[in-house]
């Protein structure tokens, strides 16, 4: 696409440019003592500024075109996939304009035609777009005669520089095509899912609502124990996976190895499948799965992290390729079991220290212990006070294990399950009709935690409830897909 005759690059180099010949300018300035160069600084600077802000807001526009990119290849992939697993189209959930069909002039005349936004679709763009992800279109095309699915995601940016010239919009676009029954795959992969089994999972998905004209709490609809919802879409997405892959009995067809680990307070060997080809074994784990116990990420994690330790020998074993690896982790809650560390932080308010326990007859102090103060300043008694907070020793030792991981080359996806402030009936978990109370520290504690495990923002993912998990494991199944899945366009 160009834009004024020229194209992104271009624009952008031409504002590197004038950048370049701005500074230059500045350093003529502070050596002459001429009077003309006032005169040429003003100019230059009026031009590198204005290029400046012409290649800013163009940058801005790159970054959009490549995000929509990236939604049109995950979409067009995960919807020709559909219809060769299904044998149909799927019903849009959010149609612009449900069942409509492009008319034989627009060329699609054995085609049916689907506008979603970018948002129903589950997409952020963080600001980049007037309006957000709700003001991208994804309009989606299954071709039956040529048995294809087609993608195109448009959409505007918001510029800020050239709206002095009349431009309040900056249009991008990017499309992709995927054939129903020619795809294959390019890369082999391995999956270990990471997947709370803590007695919290027992609790419902979905925080209670007061009553209408009352003070009493009720249940909200379609609610489920998160435990059932987290077998319900981690299933599927085995399934997905399955479908992909098809038979993988002769080693001519391995592609893909999988891998779950359960955990409360620990790794739960009776739930955990280890490393094999296929999916079978983990979606049969995957029903087993209950909720009990508390929760400690720390031991699941660092097993995950010795197991892609082997998983390039595997591979090369067979087909003699490096495979992809991916780790999917979730959690609805911070870390309970394994006891906390002390982490030095600046502006906590918390200060840890030496002060004096216990004194002898003559008045002066035996030993010293550690004490925690809460306050501004730090503490005028005892000695070698420092600034800092208690965090949980599994998250610590979770991130470090994570970052060994991501430096490996794993991509990890996080997910923060069912975490939105509020009270939670808990089934009768402890015995008895109860409700339990999530809070805002804590949902941010998860949250900080998982974005930190995570690859990056794009891969960290919160899930307030059911539906809105199965949208998660949609999205990182999609992203899956097409890493490892050769589009044809």
């Amino acid at each position: 696409m160009t834009l004024w005759g020229g194209s992104y690059e271009y624009w952008g180099a031409l504002g590197m440019k004038y950048y370049k010949r701005g500074l230059s300018l500045l350093a003529r300035y502070r050596n002459d003592s001429g009077g003309n160069i006032a005169i040429s600084f003003a100019v230059g600077a009026i031009a590198m500024m204005g290029c400046m802000g012409a290649a800013m807001d163009f940058s801005t526009l790159s970054n959009a075109k490549s995000r929509s990119q990236s939604i049109a290849d995950q979409t067009v992939l995960a919807a020709a996939i559909f219809v060769k697993t299904n044998g149909r189209e799927p019903n849009p959930p959010v149609p612009v304009a449900e069942g409509e069909t492009p008319n034989e002039e627009e060329g699609y005349l054995d085609s049916s035609y689907r506008v979603y936004t970018a948002e129903d679709l589950g997409y952020e763009f963080k600001g980049w777009v007037d309006g957000g992800a709700s003001n991208v279109n994804v309009e989606v095309i299954y071709d039956g005669t040529a048995k294809e699915a087609r993608v195109k995601v448009t959409g505007n940016t918001m510029p800020t520089f050239l709206q002095v010239f009349g431009h309040h919009n900056l249009e991008f676009e990017a499309e992709a095509t995927a054939k129903y029954e020619e795809y294959d795959f390019y890369d082999p992969a391995s999956i270990i899912m990471v997947l709370d089994n803590s007695g919290s999972m027992a609790f419902d998905d979905k925080k209670l609502v007061l009553a209408e004209n009352s003070n009493d709490w009720e249940d909200q609809d379609d609610v489920l124990p998160r435990i059932e919802a987290l077998q319900n879409h981690a299933s599927n997405f085995m399934t997905t996976l399955k479908s992909l892959v098809g038979d993988q009995s002769s080693n001519d067809d391995k592609v893909l190895r999988t891998g779950m680990l359960a955990y409360n307070t620990d790794t739960i060997n009776g739930r955990t499948v280890s490393m094999n080809w296929g999916t079978d074994n983990v979606k049969t784990s995957i029903g087993r799965m209950a909720a009990d116990g508390g929760t400690n990420s720390a031991p699941p994690i660092d097993t995950a992290r010795e197991w892609f330790e082997n998983e390039d020998t595997e591979h090369t074993n067979i087909h003699g390729k490096d495979p992809l690896k991916f780790m999917v982790f979730m959690t609805d809650g911070i870390n309970t079991s394994g006891g906390s560390t002390w982490v030095d932080e600046d502006e906590t308010g918390q200060w840890r220290g030496l002060v004096c326990q216990r004194y002898n007859r003559r008045g002066t102090c035996r030993y010293y212990d550690y004490d925690t103060v809460e306050q501004e300043t730090e503490p005028t008694y005892g000695y070698g006070w420092e600034e800092g907070s208690w965090q949980p020793t599994g998250n610590i030792q979770s991130v470090s294990d994570c970052t060994a991981m991501k430096n490996d080359g794993v991509k990890i996806y996080s997910i923060g399950f069912a975490l939105a402030e509020g009270y939670y009936d808990t089934n009768r978990y402890f015995g008895y009709e109860t409700n339990t109370y999530i809070d805002t520290d804590v949902r941010d504690q998860a949250y900080a935690f998982l974005a930190e495990c995570a690859s990056d923002a794009d891969t960290f993912l919160t899930a307030e409830n059911a539906e809105q998990l199965e949208d998660a494991f949609t999205r990182i199944g999609n992203d899956i897909q097409t890493e490892i899945i050769r589009l044809s366009n």
